[in-house]
């Protein structure tokens, strides 16, 4: 008997039939964890199309490439510095 007649005659029976197991739920992940999901995501795009625009020049220069991945580099630090400010958590002040 076919998977599919089973699901089908289960439904007949008023849903006593086998059913599917139900679906895992995503891990709920934390801010940092976005953040650094979303800096790994632009980081690596723009690593990706500096080496491109440094592959596809007329003339190859190693030098620009590094600069421009030092650049990115720099920007991904500072893009993290500034994330952690703008979405930290205001801890509530406990006095004793």
């Amino acid at each position: 008997m076919s998977r599919q007649l089973k699901r089908q005659i289960g439904r007949a029976q008023g849903e006593r039939g086998t059913k599917p197991s139900p679906a895992r739920r995503a891990r709920p992940r934390s801010r940092e964890q976005r953040l650094n999901r979303i800096l790994l995501i632009g980081g690596g795009g723009l690593a990706i199309g500096a080496v491109m625009l440094a592959v596809l020049a007329p003339r190859f220069d190693g030098g620009m490439l590094a600069i421009n991945l030092v650049a990115i580099a720099v920007g991904l630090l500072m893009g993290k510095g500034i994330g952690m400010f703008f979405f930290r958590r205001a801890y509530p002040t406990t006095s004793k």
